[in-house]
């Protein structure tokens, strides 16, 4: 079973694409705030959680994360996590390479409200949510640039470079 967690507008397919508040298409409707279920237990072998994290608290993001490691195929699992990292956009804006076609500061940092449950309550950063992913319990946590994700990750849009990428995995790395 492959995760998109917190789809938003973003349904991918061959995915099972979940979100509680987005009006948009999904498979299952679920705050991930809450346990993960008991039927995808063993199931999971790639976890998308694509600007989902800074939506929910830091605590509630451990929370997810480490009910996430018992949802572990047991031949190995992947976990990806996309977000903006504050401090790397900040550094954008003062170096004049900040792309304000589509987001601002304002929008990386508390959600662009195009939804009920489209707020940030964070701000993220990628070392930051490496910590809580390893502190979950994921035994390999890599934070990285949006640009060092390889393919078949369904990323939104890659070239924002002010996004972090964190990649946690148990067993082979697929």
């Amino acid at each position: 079973m492959k995760l998109n967690l917190g789809c938003g507008d973003r349904y991918v397919d061959g995915w099972v694409n979940v979100d509680n508040e987005t009006p948009h298409r999904i498979d299952q409707r679920r705050d991930l705030r809450e346990a993960v279920p008991e039927e995808w237990a063993g199931q999971v072998t790639h976890i998308y959680a694509g600007h989902l994290l800074e939506h929910l608290s830091p605590y509630a993001c451990k929370l997810l994360a480490s009910g996430l490691v018992a949802c572990a195929h047991p031949d190995g699992c992947v976990f990806v996590a996309v977000g903006p990292d504050i401090a790397v956009a900040e550094q954008m804006v003062k170096d004049g390479t900040f792309d304000f076609t589509y987001h601002s500061l304002d929008t990386l940092r508390h959600g662009a409200g195009r939804w009920s449950g489209d707020e940030h309550m964070w701000e993220t950063t990628g070392p930051a949510v490496a910590k809580i992913i390893r502190d979950a319990g994921w035994p390999v946590v890599h934070a990285m640039t949006i640009n060092q994700l390889e393919g078949g990750w369904p990323v939104a849009d890659p070239t924002q470079l002010w996004q972090y990428a964190v990649r946690a995995w148990i067993g082979p790395l697929k």
